[in-house]
């Protein structure tokens, strides 16, 4: 860290000690950054940009004209728009004209968004466009024509959940607790200064997490703005985009959901694999993660040259510091991103708590542990009876509104996150609400199951239990085009099912099922179990057992066996699984299709080798799983 940006920090960080801690102080102290540049875009010929002189101006005379328009009514404003420079400038200036911000979710359905602004009082919204929410829209190209006012600086914000709770829940922060959630990234700087580091003397941050999103609110907009960095922002949220965007600009610090990891994964294997350099690539991200386990900072320079023809075709070799928060992360993914030189930490927070935990070591084989790290200062962490973590301290919000219903936040917050504290670093080992009662009674996590599962042609993948109370299945719906050819889908189900071979019997996945509507909406940052659930019970997702969608795919092929034969196999499976013989098809498969336990099936097997006279399968590699299989393997060894 050089010893201006050093001093900037000491100064930025004693002055918001020293204030009131109000949003007027963060602002004054913010825009203190003065001929800094604090955004950046391509506007599709060459990199744009203003200063934070130049953004402060333009806030001024949007405030003055906002408050010629409506006054300093010191109820909510909304504020909608996906992130840009106007929404920093409609943000600040909102707060300046005496109003309060509410940060519409631009990602919530409008029925949703609708009734949160109604509960709030919203009279105004504040948008590029004519906005659909029940509110006067404000287009933020007419506000222009103020006059100076004195200013009249409102001390609250409000923001929504992501809405993965199916309860409706309104954070409300005032400058004090995000100025001590600030606070915290100086913290961060003395455990890691990779955090400040800076490539061709700049750092730019990728504006991808939204700004009505507490990681990117917090994370992105507060931690790097009041510290003078830079903003990058992209037309789109193209993967490509997002790539073209990091090299183009040289962007340093991406802070992202899982979703951005795990297709970065899924691209960079794909690619591997066309090339047929998979076991080249694997041995080369072994030796570039023990040279940054030996020298953490050069081996990441090291493995980003090392690996260049992956990375050239990635982020680049600009980038030095990466979060994941928001949902879990995959450990291939961690192990893949680190592996190749771009440091990634996992981080936790929620819209009720704040940013309040990153891991901050600097080693792969530390952060490939994938622990959250350690609450920051502002912070206490508490794992209760349940498992749960309860959490309480000066940056978490200072009171909810739930189902229109408003109240103060308690002491601890519960989070809902079941966690595991080992020497000091936390582990988040599931939601509460998302566990499955395994067969043996232990509570299974679907998101470490969920990450085995990587197959070609599924658009996206959920794993969540089915069925009522104690007799739940874990189960798992996939998401498939309508168009996906037959071999495709039956190649997708082959792959699902040799991986699911490979997982311990108790965490196996019992019942697959397909879909072709989305399991999320098209913005979400991930799917909502509980959310799932709701569309199923409403009818909104029909599922198709993988069964059925075989048996569509095959109705015409012969079956090619002795039609005596296949009988007697098949009543043989009906008796020992107890199911109708209509039930079942000549590709079901006998324990993911129709339910049977690993008892049950080798039961099948020992019956089917007595009866035919034959040995049964011995070896893993020979066993074979449906009707059709069944008589050919016996008509093979009779």
């Amino acid at each position: 860290m050089d010893r201006k940006l050093k001093q900037l920090l000491h100064d930025n960080s004693k002055a918001l000690k020293d204030s009131q801690q109000d949003f007027g102080a963060i602002y004054e102290i913010t825009f203190s950054n003065g001929e800094c540049p604090m955004t950046e875009w391509n506007d599709g010929f060459r990199v744009q940009g203003h200063s934070y002189a130049q953004v402060r101006q333009r806030i001024e005379q949007v405030s003055e004209a906002l408050y010629a328009r409506i006054g300093a009514t010191h109820e909510f404003v909304g504020l909608e728009m996906e992130n840009c420079e106007e929404w920093i400038v409609a943000f600040w200036a909102i707060l300046r004209s005496g109003n309060k911000p509410y940060l519409v979710n631009c990602r919530h359905p409008k029925s949703l968004s609708d009734h949160l602004l109604k509960s709030l009082k919203v009279r105004y919204v504040v948008a590029l466009r004519e906005s659909e929410l029940d509110a006067q829209t404000i287009l933020f190209e007419d506000l222009k024509g103020g006059k100076p006012f004195a200013e009249v600086f409102e001390d609250e914000i409000a923001l929504a959940t992501s809405g993965t709770s199916l309860k409706e829940t309104v954070c409300f922060y005032r400058g004090q607790e995000i100025a001590n959630g600030i606070l915290n990234a100086h913290g961060i700087l003395n455990t890691s200064p990779r955090m400040a580091a800076h490539y061709h003397g700049k750092l730019k941050q990728l504006a991808f997490l939204p700004f009505y999103h507490i990681f990117g609110l917090l994370a992105v907009l507060f931690w790097f703005t009041f510290y003078g960095r830079t903003l990058v922002f992209m037309k789109d949220y193209a993967p490509d985009t997002i790539l073209k965007t990091c090299r183009k600009h040289e962007v340093t610090h991406i802070f992202a959901v899982p979703m951005l990891w795990h297709t970065i994964e899924k691209q960079v294997w794909r690619t591997v694999k066309e090339q047929g350099k998979e076991e080249k690539f694997r041995r080369g991200l072994k030796i570039c993660t023990k040279l940054q386990n030996i020298f953490p900072y050069l081996g990441a320079r090291l493995a980003k040259r090392i690996m260049r023809e992956v990375t050239s075709q990635l982020f680049g070799p600009s980038v030095q510091f990466c979060i994941s928060g928001g949902s879990y992360l995959r450990s291939s993914a961690i192990e893949l991103i680190n592996g190749l030189g771009y440091p990634l930490h996992n981080g936790f927070g929620m819209s009720e708590i704040g940013i309040t935990s990153v891991e901050l070591r600097s080693r792969p084989k530390e952060r490939n542990l994938n622990s959250i790290g350690r609450p920051f200062d502002s912070v206490e962490y508490r794992i209760a009876e349940d498992g749960t973590l309860h959490v309480r301290g000066s940056s978490v919000c200072h009171r909810m509104m739930v189902n229109g219903e408003m109240k103060d936040c308690e002491e601890w917050i519960r989070t809902g996150d079941i966690m595991d504290c080992v020497d000091g670093d936390y582990y988040i080992r599931g939601r509460i609400g998302d566990m499955v009662l395994g067969e043996n009674g232990e509570n299974i996590n679907p998101d470490v199951i969920e990450e085995h599962f990587s197959p070609a042609g599924a658009a996206s993948l959920c794993v969540l239990g089915m069925g009522e109370g104690e007799k739940q299945e874990l189960s798992m719906i996939v998401q498939i085009s309508p168009y996906l050819p037959a071999e495709r889908i039956q190649s997708l189900i082959d792959e699902l099912y040799a991986v699911n071979g490979t997982l311990p019997d108790t965490t196996r996945v019992r019942k697959f099922y397909f879909t072709h509507e989305p399991l999320a909406a098209a913005t979400a940052i991930k799917v909502s179990r509980k959310s799932l659930h709701r569309a199923l019970e409403r009818g909104e997702v029909k599922l198709v057992t993988a069964a059925e969608m075989k048996r569509a795919h095959r109705q015409d092929e012969e079956l090619k066996c002795n039609p005596e034969l296949y009988a007697q196999v098949r009543a043989i499976v009906s008796r020992e699984l107890d199911a109708p013989e209509e039930k079942i098809g000549p590709d079901d498969h006998v324990i993911f299709d129709l339910g049977g336990s690993s008892l049950q099936y080798f039961a099948i097997l020992s019956v089917l080798a007595e009866r035919f006279s034959i040995s049964a399968p011995s070896d893993k590699e020979e066993y074979r799983y449906t009707l059709r299989e069944f008589c050919q393997y016996i008509e093979r060894h009779m």
